[in-house]
């Protein structure tokens, strides 16, 4: 069955205009979940096969991968710039470490080869009533 039968009104064909929302969307943080459930935009399939076969896609889509990874170490460093120490600390630490964690496995493997241990981020977060 074509995609386009099995998913009502979704785009199949590959345009420079769709490549660039989904990239702009994966920059910003969204993740190709959440963007392959806006029907105006491809299916997941189709956007895997489209890196599986476009190099200039492949390309564009690692960039914005990237630039996922700087927005979530601004988003990180947000969360840290405003805990205040009146929060639930391991919330806080919680939502820090999985943003780490993801920012960690979007940057492409070349980007770890700069010095040992690179990639590898860890938070303590202590307060006055840890350390009694």
């Amino acid at each position: 069955m074509p995609e386009q039968a099995a998913t009502g009104t979704r785009r199949s064909a590959y345009s420079r205009r769709l490549a660039d929302e989904i990239c702009l969307r994966l920059a910003d943080g969204q993740s190709l979940r959440a963007i392959c459930a806006d029907p105006a935009l491809p299916h997941r399939a189709t956007i895997l096969r489209w890196l599986r076969d476009n190099p200039a896609f492949r390309a564009l889509y690692d960039t914005a991968r990237e630039a996922a990874a700087d927005t979530l170490t601004e988003e990180i460093i947000a969360i840290a710039d405003r805990a205040t120490g009146r929060e639930d600390v391991p919330a806080i630490k919680l939502r820090m470490e999985a943003r780490m964690w993801v920012a960690t496995r979007l940057r492409p493997p070349a980007s770890a080869t700069r010095g040992e241990g690179a990639g590898s981020i860890s938070i303590t977060i202590t307060t006055d009533d840890a350390a009694l």
